[in-house]
């Protein structure tokens, strides 16, 4: 365990990485933290900064300026900001004279480089002559390398009382399985439960729990990320978060230094997961969108069913990372302009990037299954957040497209959406020519009201008017239905521990847009329990997200609920200017 910990702390680079990291061990250890990595300040040479004791010493300030990989002749002592001496210059010349908190002054001082490999045998003398010169009275210096850092991880973060041998073999097995993602992903999602099962737990077990978590999902990112297969990482990436947010949601305030603490671990296991979906789109995704055919040639299938089953499961990543990209935007306040754009940016790439996908692979025009219906619904939200004509002539162009071809293949006994899940029984749909099967993989759909109420929505008249035909001629046997949160969903939705939620059925396809919208809406006032999901109340809406998308679950509609009020209601007189009233948010 101790090898692949010092694999893994080598591989991590210096910001946003290894600098993470270290915070969270020094607070394990029993430090008070009390200087974090910040960008775009001035740091003096110090990248963490902590106080306490160690090994049962006296009460010591520790000053880390932090080295990605090994220490070499080039990072000791080159002309770049990052060298390690003239940082260890500028610690003791800058930052301890005039940075170092006053009530730490008269403590003895050590100043720390830490790398995640070795200080090589080429630079080892220079260190050491370094340190002879330089340590004197209340200040030494000591080497934090990746072998001194694996054994503090292994000791503090993965102690035999708290990730059992059984569970440190879950990890190793999920490391070793990497080219197999499906398998890598189950033992990761065994970890994850383990680490997570804080049932009658105190606050300390539940706060290390969730560092471990962050710390797994790491390791199993940096060995992905050099292994070049990150499906294995975003998968639990997503479990992690979800798990760590019912840690998390016990304490909803941030009063207490435990509180604090828990939110910092929480935005720790959030920042990688977000690093993860960052690194698998840019690098595995957002290149090949334009591309014709690109991504449904990568998935290198046996069979066109692997092709849609993947390409609406990229669909539903590829949504989820831009209403990340939108929650973001809404955190900023007035004096982050330019930081806020930079998310609705982001957030519009995304959605310029899932126009030309679909518009590149036409296996996103006909779902196979009614459940894609979810990442369809993931999507469309992104979409429904912009403000511009742009969307709704996409909206218009996709939706009608892909009734109509589920419509000619339900007619024509063709590849029609079905309730099926398993893959076994995908593979040997449809059985032409047996209409009681038709009849009973088409029970029940998500699927056909949805696009209902995108086309209420955005006034398709003839689109709303084609699922109501739809509905006439060949699914009256079919349960057109919602689904909505209740009031067991805050128990069960984070860890899908349990079937939850309610599902409105009949859902009024045949009415008028107007009356469409209105019960939808009357669903959301009725149905309150999504409004009091904790991630909800807590201003973390896109972890349910999260959740419909990894545990198959239908998207909430009253994430629609503002934007299909404005719709209900008759739009107010344009004031002077004739500018009509913004879009609503989230």
């Amino acid at each position: 365990m101790k090898l692949i910990i010092k694999e893994y702390l080598a591989s991590l680079k210096e910001r946003g990485e290894l600098d993470a990291i270290l915070p969270d061990l020094l607070s394990q250890l029993g430090l008070n933290v009390f200087s974090r990595p910040a960008r775009g300040t001035r740091q003096n040479g110090v990248d963490v900064g902590a106080v306490g004791s160690l090994d049962g010493q006296p009460e010591k300030v520790y000053l880390f300026t932090i080295k990605p990989g090994d220490l070499t002749r080039a990072s000791w002592n080159a002309d770049g900001p990052q060298a390690v001496r003239p940082s260890l210059d500028e610690i003791q010349d800058a930052y301890i004279p005039n940075r170092l908190p006053s009530e730490h002054r008269d403590k003895d001082i050590v100043i720390c480089v830490c790398c995640g490999g070795d200080i090589q045998e080429q630079v080892r003398e220079q260190w050491e002559g370094y340190v002879s010169q330089r340590a004197a009275g209340k200040l030494s210096f000591q080497e934090w390398n990746g072998d001194r850092l694996a054994e503090l991880i292994q000791s503090s973060f993965l102690r035999e009382d708290l990730l059992p041998a059984n569970s440190r073999s879950m990890l190793r097995k999920s490391l070793a399985l990497l080219d197999e993602p499906e398998a890598s992903h189950r033992q990761f999602v065994r970890l994850i439960a383990s680490l997570s099962a804080i049932e009658g737990k105190s606050d300390a077990d539940r706060l290390t729990a969730l560092r471990q978590i962050s710390l797994c999902l790491w390791i199993l990112f940096a060995w992905a990320r050099d292994n070049g297969n990150l499906e294995s990482a975003y998968l639990s990436g997503e479990v992690a978060l979800l798990h760590g947010w019912s840690i998390a949601r016990m304490y909803p305030e941030r009063s207490s230094k435990t509180e604090r603490a828990v939110h910092a671990a929480l935005v720790s296991v959030l920042s990688t997961y977000q690093l993860i979906a960052t690194e698998y789109m840019t690098k595995n995704i957002l290149p090949h969108v334009e591309k014709q055919h690109g991504l449904s040639s990568a998935v290198r299938a046996s069979c066109g069913l692997d092709v849609n089953l993947k390409l609406f499961d990229v669909l539903g990543r590829m949504g989820t990372a831009g209403l990340w990209s939108y929650w973001s935007a809404l955190q900023c306040d007035d004096e982050q302009a330019e930081l806020r754009q930079r998310f609705l940016d982001v957030m519009r790439s995304y959605t310029m990037s899932i126009r030309q996908m679909i518009e590149s692979n036409p296996a996103l025009l006909l779902p196979i299954k009614d459940d894609q219906a979810i990442d369809i619904s993931i999507a469309l939200l992104l979409w429904s957040f912009c403000e511009d004509e742009e969307a709704r002539g996409f909206i218009e162009w996709w939706l009608p497209e892909m009734l109509g071809r589920a419509s000619f293949a339900y007619a024509s006994h063709g590849l029609y959406p079905c309730t099926l899940d398993r893959y076994s029984d995908l593979l040997e749909h449809p059985k032409k020519g047996d209409e009681e099967y038709r009849r009973n993989v088409t029970q029940g759909s998500l699927l056909y009201p949805t696009i209902s109420l995108y086309a209420a929505l955005y006034d398709i008249d003839e689109l709303f008017q084609a699922v109501s035909d739809l509905k006439k001629e060949h699914f009256q046997h079919c349960t057109f239905q919602f689904w909505f949160p209740d009031e067991t969903s805050e128990v069960h939705i984070y860890k899908d521990s349990d079937g939850h939620g309610a599902v409105p059925t009949h859902v009024g396809v045949e009415r008028t847009k107007g009356e469409l919208i209105k019960e939808v809406l009357d669903e959301c006032e009725q149905s309150a329990h999504f409004k009091k999901l904790s991630a909800v109340e807590q201003g973390m809406w896109p972890i349910v997200i999260v959740a419909c998308r990894h545990y198959r679950l239908p998207v909430p509609l009253h994430l629609l609920e503002s934007i299909l009020k404005a719709k209900a209601t008759p739009p107010p007189e344009q004031d002077g200017d004739g500018v009509p009233p913004a879009r609503p948010s989230v």
